[in-house]
């Protein structure tokens, strides 16, 4: 990891001079009340998003960009603490790209984890039942190889492997279409005799989304899962809502609503409950916070 970070940042470094630069990113917090069963703690939370991104692309000729990016977790809530992170930890990779696809060297997401979240209300962000319902198989790839192909406007395929030289491989790969607002996409993560397969989509109206995923893994226990979710847009105010439920007995749902003083600051408030099979399990969350993008 460290190595791919190094090779990022110099590459950063050569482009700068020429490249098109740009710095951003976000931080947002919650007080946070979860009860676990019989266990309720009141803590400050860092959005799982809250992040500093760095990035650089360079027209080279041809209608070929050479890219970089570093994209950085921020916690915070205590950025010295144990949650601390490392430098490119959310994505930390180097590229080329055209106007009909891309091959990207480092660490991202992969193709399956945003096959669910993108065709969830919630996103990745803080009150998401998604990984409650999904099995979402560790987020991101490191030494990973990522391929994206838009051969027409509103279709696209991706493809990504791990090439870590250790232990069995991974691979990865969604397929999308949109069309008048439309949305249908299929991701797949495979690793040795496990796969976990999500069939989704989503559909947009005026000021209303409706989401719905299908998860169903191989080699991991016979999980299966379903998601629906829709957000409502009311002027400054945007409502979202999912529910959620399992073969194996969990069942899901959330709620929450952003009020946007901006077009860069939020005040939201969430609530996810989960019902899994036995009251220790169980989690009753509820937050309110504050979002800031620069």
């Amino acid at each position: 990891m460290k190595k791919i970070a190094l090779a990022t940042l110099l590459a950063a470094t050569t482009l700068v001079a020429t490249a098109q630069v740009s710095v951003s990113g976000k931080i947002s917090e919650f007080a946070d009340n979860t009860k676990t069963g019989a266990t309720s703690k009141t803590t400050l939370v860092t959005d799982p998003t809250s992040n500093f991104t760095f990035s650089a692309n360079e027209n080279i000729g041809g209608g070929l960009k050479a890219r970089v990016v570093l994209d950085t977790s921020l916690a915070a809530n205590d950025p010295t603490g144990g949650s601390a992170t490392k430098l490119g930890d959310r994505q930390s990779t180097v590229g080329l790209a055209n106007r009909v696809g891309s091959v990207d060297l480092g660490r991202n997401l992969h193709s399956h984890f945003l096959a669910v979240t993108n065709n969830d209300a919630f996103g990745t962000l803080y009150g998401s039942i998604a990984g409650d319902v999904h099995n979402l198989r560790g987020l991101r790839m490191s030494n990973g190889t990522f391929f994206a192909l838009t051969p027409i406007k509103g279709v696209t395929a991706t493809y990504d492997r791990t090439n870590n030289g250790v232990g069995t491989e991974a691979t990865s790969y969604s397929a999308s279409a949109t069309v008048m607002g439309v949305n249908a996409v299929v991701g797949q993560y495979t690793q040795g005799t496990e796969k976990s397969t999500v069939y989704g989509g989503s559909a947009k109206l005026g000021g209303t989304q409706v989401f719905y995923t299908h998860s169903d893994d191989k080699g991991v226990g016979a999980h299966k899962g379903d998601l629906i979710g829709a957000s409502q847009q009311f002027g400054r105010v945007t409502a979202k809502a999912s529910y959620g439920k399992t073969n194996t007995n969990v069942k899901a749902y959330a709620m929450g609503a952003d009020y946007n003083f901006s077009k860069r600051t939020a005040l939201g408030v969430n609530y996810r409950n989960v019902d899994a099979t036995g009251t220790a399990n169980d989690v009753k969350q509820v937050g309110v916070g504050v979002t800031h993008r620069f």
